[in-house]
């Protein structure tokens, strides 16, 4: 057995190693519930009731959790009914995404291990625990940007088979508070080696983080304020006019400005577009600070393409927070 387990982790590492690295941006949470019923201990049938959150790590993977109670009963007259509880972890792949890439439905297999109670009537002498593993293949069917259904069938022991029908929704991660604790760890080294040259590197001794905006882009376009609502190019107009204030009262103050693109294919054409698109957004509010008086030295800018989105692949709705330029406010504190 447990040379058995030693194999499936490394069969497990080796996947995730060829798999493409965990992507925030692709990154949601899932809570499902449905039912099901299986083949069990019994020489008979079960209804069940599930639960499983999971978390998707990229468009290919998620880990999870399945949580089930079943009851359950035998074939043949005068036998008690028995209840069953079911816990356990497992990986899925999802091998075929079929549909837009934005939302598609997707055919996978998973693997799981965990531990299963069997409670017949009152008797606790006949109730027994088990090591539960399974193997399960399915569907996910999405029904709108956020919900879902999942059709699956199983096997395994000591469930010898089972059909189960789940309604689930995707949650988006709160990605913008996660990159700002991200950002307190890291981006004082970072920008110490971005911001080298302003001032030399000898005298910084600190890099503060003073304050983060944004500017949102229409899709595949550069241009400030052009094809956007009047709120948006509104709120732009705010956080540009107060950026610029922000760094000519203050000279100490830099600015790095973030060019950002939103991916859709992941296709290494439209990685470089992606590049080229978010550089010449960051050079577009570049030009804009400065016609507003801002030094050229104040300013940084960086272009990102789409490796650092804050909406979900799976959060369609919230797209628009990929088309954006980030503006870091930062002090450099010196010796």
């Amino acid at each position: 057995m447990k040379k058995t387990i030693v194999f499936l982790a490394l069969l497990l590492m080796a996947i995730s190693v060829q798999a493409r690295p965990p992507n925030w941006d692709n990154s949601y949470l899932s809570l499902d519930g449905g039912v099901g019923t299986s083949l069990a201990l019994v020489d008979g049938f079960s209804a069940g009731l599930y639960v499983e959150p999971k978390f998707g790590i990229s468009p290919r993977f998620m880990v999870g959790s399945k949580n089930g109670i079943h009851y359950s009963w035998e074939d043949g007259e005068n036998t008690d009914n028995i209840i069953i509880m079911e816990t356990q972890l497992y990986f899925r792949w999802n091998f075929l995404r079929l549909g837009p890439s934005h939302n598609p439905a997707n055919i996978f297999v998973q693997g799981g291990f965990g531990l299963l109670g069997a409670f017949r009537g009152n008797d606790v002498h006949m109730s027994r625990a088990s090591i539960l593993a399974d193997v399960t293949a399915g569907i996910t069917i999405p029904i709108s940007a956020s919900w879902h259904i999942e059709p699956t069938i199983s096997g395994g022991f000591p469930f010898l088979g089972g059909l189960a029908v789940t309604i689930g929704r995707k949650f988006s991660l709160p990605r913008r508070a996660i990159n700002q604790v991200i950002r307190e760890i890291v981006y004082e080294y970072e920008y110490v080696e971005i911001l080298r040259e302003i001032p030399p590197v000898e005298i910084i001794s600190r890099v503060l983080i003073s304050q983060v905006e944004y500017i949102i882009f229409a899709p595949d376009i550069a241009v400030f304020n052009q094809a956007l609502d009047h709120d948006a190019q509104s709120l732009n107009e705010l956080v540009i006019n107060h950026v610029a204030q922000s760094l000519r009262e203050n000279s100490d103050f830099h600015i790095r400005i973030e060019g950002h693109a939103n991916p859709v294919t992941h296709a290494p054409g439209e990685i470089e577009e992606l590049s080229a698109l978010s550089e010449a957004r960051a050079n577009a509010v570049a030009r804009l600070l400065r016609e507003r008086g801002v030094a050229e030295e104040q300013i940084v800018v960086i272009a990102l393409g789409g490796t650092r989105t804050v909406a979900a692949e799976a959060d369609h709705d919230h797209w628009n927070m990929n088309r954006r330029v980030e503006l870091i406010m930062v002090q450099l504190e010196t010796n």
